[in-house]
C-alpha cells in the first residue's frame, strides 16, 4: 500500500548532520512509530515531512507522486497535519477561533462567518469523537483538551497523514488513554499515523511498525510483534539502560523540612491545598504521587513563595518561609527542577552560557563582588556542560537549538552543579525526556541523595515516585490522603489513594512524618 517513502534523507545545520541517508516508508492506513533519544533526529525528520523543513538530500514520494515541500501549507494541501507537542494556539482566543486560523470562512461583506465555522467544527467532532466546548477560551481549558483542539485544527483541514510528535508528554493517565484510542479510531478511518515518541509501552501498545532513529542515523524498523522493550532501548541507546529498581539507600539525617497544615485558596482554576502536612529529613527523597491537577501545582508554588497561602506554616531548618518573597526562600538553600523546562526553566531566546548561571549570578565561582568575569564565567559553564554531558553547538548558541534532554541538563547543571543547596524541588523531572536522559536525570538526583540533600519529588509518572522515593505521599483534590513507606508500597494501595480512596478511617489521612 502506498504512504510516504522517503530515500536518502539528508539535512545539515551549521556543518552538523541531524539527519544521514534516512530511507524508510509509511505504509498508507498504518501506524508507524519512531522512536529514538532527544537529539536522534525525530524532530528533524517530523519537520521535513511536514513542510517546516527542507532536506539537503533525498527525496519524499507521496502516494506514488514525488513531493517538495516548501512550507507547511504545501504539506498540508496534500493532507499532511502535525499535532505538535508544544501547542500552537491563541490562549486568549475561543476553541473555534483558534481552530478556523487561516481558514476562516468569510461572509460577503468580510467578515468571518461564525454560524459556519460552528457547523463545520460541530461535524469534525462528530465525525472524530472529539468532545469540545467550541465556546471555552482556550486558556481555560486542561492540557488534554488543548490536545484536542490541536486535532480537531488538524481534522478540519482534511488530513490524511497526521503526525503526532511527542503527544503524550504532558498528559494525565487518563488522558493518554483517551488520546491512543482516538488514534486507533483514525487508523481505523483509514488515516495513516506517524507517531513520535520515547514511551516505549505507549509505543508497543499502538505501532503497526517502530523505527528506531539514532544520532541522526537510521537503526532499523521493527514490526511490532518482533519488537520489545529491551530490544528497543539498546537500539535506541546503543546499551543497556536501567530507569528500574529501588531507591539507593542513604543514611538519613536531621530533619530539613517541616510543612504543617499549609493551605491555599480554592479557586474555579484551582483544587487548592487543605491543611497538607508533612517532614522531610536529610538525605530523604520524599515522593508525591497524584494525578495532575490535585494539587501538586499549587504545593511547589507555596513552598517557593510564588503563590499565596492561606494558613498552615512551612519551616526550613527551623525557619519559618511563610512570607518570604520567593528570592529570599531560593536563597535559604532550594535548587529547583520546574516542570516545564521552556518556559520555568530556561530562556530559549538566550544563549546556553547564560541558561547555565541564570539566577546564579552572586556565586563567587563567577567573580568576584557581584561583578562577572568572562573567564570565570566560561571555565565554569565550559566544565558543567562536561560533567553534565551537554551536547551543544557551543556556549554562544541559544538554549532553543537543543534538544529536550540537553535543556534538562543545562537545568540540571546549573541547579546541581552551580547553585549552594540542601533541599531539591524536582517536578515531572523527565517530563518529555527519553529512557537515556531518563536514566541520567535519575543518577544525578541519586547523587544529590547521597549527598545529603533532602529531595521533595513531585512526579504524575508513578513509576518514578516508586523508583526514587523513600516514603511517598499522595495528593487527591489538594488532600494528603496518606504517606506510604517505598518497601510497603504496592501500585494498588497508591492508585486507591490517587483516586480519593483513604487508607484512614475517615476518608482524609493527612499523616506526618
Amino acid at each position: 500500500m502506498q504512504g510516504i517513502v522517503m530515500q536518502g534523507i539528508s539535512k545539515e545545520f551549521d556543518g552538523k548532520w541531524a539527519l544521514r541517508d534516512i530511507s524508510l516508508s509509511v505504509e498508507k492506513g498504518t501506524i508507524h512509530a519512531i522512536i529514538g533519544e532527544n537529539g536522534a533526529g525525530k524532530s528533524t525528520l517530523m519537520n521535513i515531512l511536514s513542510g517546516a523543513l527542507t532536506p539537503n538530500q533525498g527525496t519524499i514520494t507521496y502516494d506514488g507522486t514525488k513531493v517538495c515541500f516548501k512550507n507547511p501549507q504545501d504539506a498540508s494541501r496534500l493532507g499532511i497535519g502535525i499535532v505538535h507537542q508544544h501547542f500552537m494556539l491563541i490562549p486568549m482566543l475561543k476553541v473555534w477561533q483558534n481552530a478556523i486560523l487561516g481558514i476562516e470562512p468569510i461572509r460577503k461583506n468580510g467578515s468571518i462567518d461564525k454560524n459556519a465555522a460552528i457547523t463545520m467544527l460541530e461535524k469534525a467532532c462528530a465525525d472524530y469523537s472529539i468532545s469540545l466546548n467550541l465556546e471555552q477560551v482556550v486558556g481555560t481549558l486542561t492540557v488534554g483538551e488543548q490536545q484536542r483542539v490541536e486535532i480537531l485544527k488538524v481534522m478540519i483541514r482534511k488530513a490524511d497523514f497526521i503526525i503526532f510528535d511527542e503527544p503524550t508528554s504532558v498528559l494525565t493517565p487518563q488522558e493518554i488513554e483517551n488520546l491512543l484510542s482516538n488514534i486507533k479510531s483514525l487508523k481505523r478511518m483509514g488515516k495513516t499515523i506517524l507517531f513520535i515518541s520515547h514511551k516505549l509501552e505507549e509505543v508497543l501498545g499502538i505501532a503497526d511498525r517502530i523505527t528506531v532513529l539514532r544520532q541522526g542515523r537510521l537503526i532499523g524498523t521493527l514490526d511490532c510483534g518482533e519488537a520489545c522493550a529491551d530490544k528497543l532501548v539498546s537500539m535506541m541507546v546503543g546499551r543497556e539502560v536501567n530507569t528500574d529498581g529501588m531507591p539507593l539507600p542513604v543514611e538519613q539525617g536531621e530533619e530539613l523540612l517541616r510543612v504543617d497544615g499549609l493551605c491555599t485558596e480554592r479557586t474555579r482554576f484551582s483544587s487548592g491545598l487543605d491543611r497538607v502536612s508533612f517532614a522531610l529529613r536529610e538525605g530523604e527523597v520524599l515522593g508525591v504521587a497524584g494525578v495532575a491537577g490535585n494539587g501538586q501545582t499549587e504545593l511547589v508554588e507555596a513552598l517557593l513563595g510564588l503563590r499565596k497561602t492561606t494558613g498552615g506554616s512551612v519551616k526550613k531548618s527551623g525557619r519559618e518561609l511563610i512570607n518570604l518573597s520567593s528570592a529570599r526562600i531560593r536563597k535559604t538553600g532550594i535548587a529547583v527542577i520546574p516542570p516545564d523546562r521552556q518556559t520555568q526553566g530556561l530562556v530559549l531566546s538566550n544563549p546556553i552560557q547564560s541558561n547555565f548561571i541564570m539566577g546564579c549570578e552572586d556565586s563567587p565561582r563567577l567573580g568576584r563582588r557581584g561583578t562577572l568575569k568572562k573567564k570565570s564565567v566560561a571555565a565554569e559553564t565550559q566544565e558543567l556542560a562536561k560533567t553534565y554531558d551537554v551536547r551543544m553547538p557551543s556556549l554562544a548558541a541559544l538554549a532553543s537549538e537543543l534538544s529536550g534532554g540537553n535543556q534538562q541538563k543545562v537545568i540540571l547543571a546549573r541547579e546541581f552543579g552551580l547553585r549552594s543547596s540542601d533541599l531539591v524541588i524536582a517536578m515531572n523531572p523527565t517530563r518529555g525526556l527519553d529512557v537515556g536522559a531518563i536514566e541520567f536525570v535519575y543518577e544525578q538526583i541519586e547523587r544529590q541523595k547521597s549527598r545529603k540533600k533532602a529531595i521533595l519529588l513531585i512526579s504524575t509518572e508513578l513509576s518514578e515516585v516508586l523508583r526514587l522515593s523513600d516514603r511517598i505521599a499522595v495528593l487527591f483534590q489538594g488532600r494528603l490522603m496518606g504517606i506510604v513507606e517505598r518497601k510497603e508500597a504496592t501500585v494498588e494501595q497508591l492508585g486507591r489513594l490517587m483516586a480519593g480512596i483513604s487508607a484512614g478511617k475517615d476518608g482524609n489521612r493527612n499523616e506526618e512524618a
